[in-house]
């Protein structure tokens, strides 16, 4: 979904702390925290609760979630929120089919968002569980005015009042969606996350909300049962990464797709113009990079649980020669898929030396269509939206296997030190955007805004199973250069021009330099950078 927008004026900048946000009312709820004694960790737990209620349609309790987490000693781990398939899972009782219903009770996968908020917070963060979560149960107690991106996407989404009945009332009053400036009060959300304040992780995967989840995915025809739920812990690892020029780009590991950014960027290298945008030939390698690590990531990286591919390969210098070598004049004929995703993204940095960068999401917009009416909380569809039926294939579908993700998140450090963190939602074109804002900011020495706002390229289809059939296609703001444009379109690329800032996404970015702060977010969406 993009919304119209203006280019910001500059960056913001900050000598403490800083975070960023796609919705203002997080963002405040985070710097409240930092505010209030809080590290980063605290800051980006209490903004991802907090986006969890302002963002209903994207993210909350019922999904999934990605974090790189670089603390004081340096060191950078990965936070691995994906729930797997439901041990109960039984595709005889599916339709035939090469892939599993995109909504209802079959497309859930366990919710692991909530495990992960838990785990770092716990292992990283100052203030009490129950202060973090507070922002988040007075925006859902109180209530808050829809802003347009919501409006919009209820607008969008009117299926839900027969699809999601128990919602109606919520979202659809009178049988009409929610407007701009309307009041939405959620009040059993808000007394989910009371449940939260008191009882911790436990009282989201054990207990009464266990419970109305496993009857609402069981009335929706799904698999997911209570053991599901009480048997899941979300994986601390270690993340993936490459030497591009003096730095180490982070990236989160498999089931991630963050391994197609970081291929992408080494078939490129380090030493790529960083004007690349005024050149068609080199808009063409980016374009023709990306498909290759798209087209790789799709044939071969699953669940490293269950396979024993090493995504690593992917980067080793002889697979990237050979991508390399597969990049000629003319567009290449790369069957892959794509289809956008309905995600949000954060970061949050302090001067102790916390920085996160925190990814979630319900993966499509309001994810399963499958609402909690006692918790007040919409279910992810990830399964249906990232297995596949195919037999050996590295993403079938398995009872406990966790689906390969379009989350993915970045970290950047110089010489051991933090340098720059982001991310963006917007499904297959995270790693797309992700690349060429970091082109910018490594390249080009770009401040946050000027990579945020700079003209915007999303090549399709990619990797979602449910766009198999799509024709191949590269979406151009209008803000590239005529000649670049032209220039595509003889090398056979079916090159769509669409508006200024439609390119998609709201990227959030946070930089260090001189040793202060500055952050800048994405003017494709309403989100909000503020420190101190």
């Amino acid at each position: 979904m993009n919304v119209k927008g203006q280019y910001p004026r500059d960056s913001v900048w900050a000598r403490h702390a800083m975070i960023a946000t796609g919705h203002p009312l997080a963002t405040q709820a985070g710097l409240s925290i930092l505010h209030h004694g809080g590290n980063a960790v605290d800051a980006a737990v209490a903004a991802a609760f907090a986006t969890g209620v302002v963002m209903p349609d994207m993210a909350g309790v019922g999904g999934e979630a990605f974090v790189l987490h670089q603390g004081p000693r340096q060191e950078v781990r990965a936070y691995v929120g994906s729930g797997p398939l439901p041990q109960g899972f039984d595709e005889s009782k599916l339709p035939k089919a090469l892939m599993l219903p995109l909504h209802q009770g079959p497309s859930i996968s366990v919710p692991g968002a909530v495990d992960l908020y838990w785990q770092l917070h716990q292992k990283e963060g100052r203030l009490s569980w129950r202060d973090i979560i507070e922002p988040a149960r007075r925006l859902a107690l109180d209530g808050f005015p829809i802003d347009v991106r919501l409006a919009q996407s209820l607008q969008e989404s009117q299926y839900l009042k027969e699809q999601a009945p128990s919602c109606q009332n919520l979202f659809f009053p009178y049988g009409q969606p929610l407007t701009e400036g309307q009041l939405l009060r959620q009040p059993e959300l808000a007394r989910t996350l009371a449940i939260l304040q008191d009882k911790g992780r436990e009282g989201f995967y054990r207990g009464e909300i266990a419970h109305y989840i496993v009857e609402a995915v069981k009335q929706a025809g799904g698999f997911l049962d209570y053991n599901d739920l009480s048997g899941y812990e979300t994986e601390v690892t270690i993340p993936c990464s490459l030497a591009f020029g003096p730095y180490t780009v982070y990236q989160t590991p498999p089931p991630s797709q963050g391994i197609v950014m970081l291929e992408a960027m080494a078939i490129l290298g380090s030493e790529f113009p960083h004007d690349w945008r005024e050149d068609g030939a080199k808009v063409h390698e980016v374009i023709e990079a990306l498909r290759w690590a798209f087209y790789d990531r799709r044939e071969y990286v699953g669940d490293p649980l269950w396979h024993s591919f090493d995504a690593y390969a992917l980067l080793s210098p002889e697979w990237i020669e050979k991508r390399r070598a597969g990049i000629g004049f003319r567009a290449s004929p790369i069957n892959t898929e794509l289809k956008a995703g309905d995600t949000t993204s954060l970061v949050a940095v302090d001067e102790e030396g916390h920085v996160v960068s925190f990814i979630h999401s319900l993966a499509l917009s309001f994810g399963s269509h499958v609402f909690v009416p006692q918790g007040g909380f919409f279910l992810n569809n990830r399964a249906g939206r990232s297995f596949n039926r195919i037999p050996n294939h590295p993403n079938q579908a398995v009872p406990g296997k966790r689906p390969m993700h379009t989350l993915n998140t970045y970290l950047v450090t110089h010489l051991d030190e933090f340098y720059v963190v982001g991310n963006t939602p917007g499904g297959d074109g995270q790693p797309q955007w992700n690349l060429t804002i970091l082109l910018d900011l490594l390249l080009a020495h770009s401040l946050p805004h000027e990579a945020v706002q700079a003209p915007r390229l999303t090549v399709g289809p990619a990797t979602d199973v449910h766009t198999l059939n799509e024709s191949s296609y590269v979406l151009l703001e209008s803000r590239f250069a005529p000649h670049v444009i032209e220039n595509l379109r003889k090398r056979g690329h079916a090159v769509q021009v669409i508006g200024p800032l439609q390119g998609g996404g709201s990227a959030q970015v946070i930089k260090r330099v001189n040793g202060n702060w500055v952050g800048a977010s994405d003017p494709r969406g309403i989100g909000q950078t503020m420190g101190f």
